[in-house]
């Protein structure tokens, strides 16, 4: 199966009795504005994200307790996983007693509201309220909280829609103690991901997880997670993320243009987006094999971040 960003290539089907065989094999590659493909690479990028992916889902598992999908990482940027069904609420293929599949869930939790956060655009729109996250006023960029906020998008529909806890749960086939550990756990991870950022420099305001219930129903972390592209990391208030390609491109004519028909013309007639400049493209990679480093504590390139991040700026 193709993917944006990476490759799965399935070696064993899952069952609902037995968890099936499959390898990642992540790209250089990278999306944002639900375009899909951007016409760049980003040399190494793969690489980084899996490395980092792999420590992550290593650590959590033998520090947290919690079961994860990861079978082994092969250098440079392939990871061995378990797999499992992927089923269609829409088409009622989740019921009660419906084992080893995909939550159908983005679970999204957020420490924070950095500047380019989803959420101003949600308050906006009137998808959320103030009161629901919990405050009484409209929020600035920068906002902390004092608790994470929990946000829930479907996953396996054409578009991501935002839900509600009640309805995130019920398109789930989630008991209710079932989804209560599911929030649990995925507070343990935003708690186990934000102490390691901060331990190397970093901020972590928001970042996203997957979740699986296994044969037995147990939940297990599948994808990945912890990652510039899974989660947003800043740097005295500088993105480490894709984002600093987001709002590279936020300032081309491109953007303006894609922006004003997403919404109205398919998307065979949206307009393409130019290359990135050369210095950029390798600044970016420079930053996302350096946030590597740091984070799985090896040296495999030598770069510095603060390096990277300071041409970066001369972009963004």
């Amino acid at each position: 199966m193709m993917g944006s960003v990476k490759d799965v290539t399935i070696l064993e089907n899952a069952t609902a009795d037995m968890f099936g065989a499959g390898v990642f094999e992540f790209k250089d590659d990278y999306s944002i504005f639900d375009y899909g493909k951007m016409p760049d690479t980003i040399p190494s990028k793969g690489e980084a994200l899996c490395r980092m992916g792999s420590w992550n889902l290593q650590k959590i598992s033998e520090e947290l307790g919690i079961k994860t999908h990861f079978r082994g990482f092969s250098e440079p940027n392939m990871m061995e996983v378990s797999m499992v069904q992927i089923l269609y609420p829409q088409k009622g293929e989740i019921k009660p007693d419906s084992r080893n599949y995909l939550i159908p869930l983005e679970i999204i939790f957020r420490n924070a509201l950095p500047p380019g956060s989803s959420i101003f655009k949600a308050l906006d729109r009137g998808e959320l309220t103030p009161q629901d996250l919990g405050l009484e006023s409209r929020p600035e960029p920068g906002h902390k909280f004092d608790r994470p906020f929990m946000d829930f998008t479907t996953k396996l529909e054409t578009s991501d829609r935002r839900l509600k806890m009640s309805e995130a749960r019920e398109i789930s086939g989630l008991s209710e103690d079932e989804f209560e550990r599911v929030v649990e756990t995925a507070l343990k991870i935003n708690n186990f991901l934000t102490k390691r950022a901060e331990s190397i420099g970093l901020e972590h305001p928001d970042g996203k997880i997957e979740l699986a219930l296994g044969p037995d129903r147990e939940i297990l972390l599948v994808d990945i997670c912890g990652t510039p592209d899974e989660d947003r990391f800043l740097l005295n208030g500088f993105h480490i993320s894709k984002q600093v390609l987001r709002d590279y491109y936020k300032k081309t004519p491109w953007y303006r243009e894609f922006d004003a028909v997403i919404n109205t013309l398919p998307k065979e007639k949206w307009p393409a987006p130019e290359s990135l400049p050369p210095g950029l493209v390798t600044a970016v990679s420079d930053m996302y094999k350096a946030v590597c480093e740091k984070w799985i504590g090896k040296d495999i390139w030598g770069l510095s971040l603060e390096d990277a991040v300071a041409t970066i700026k001369r972009f963004v």
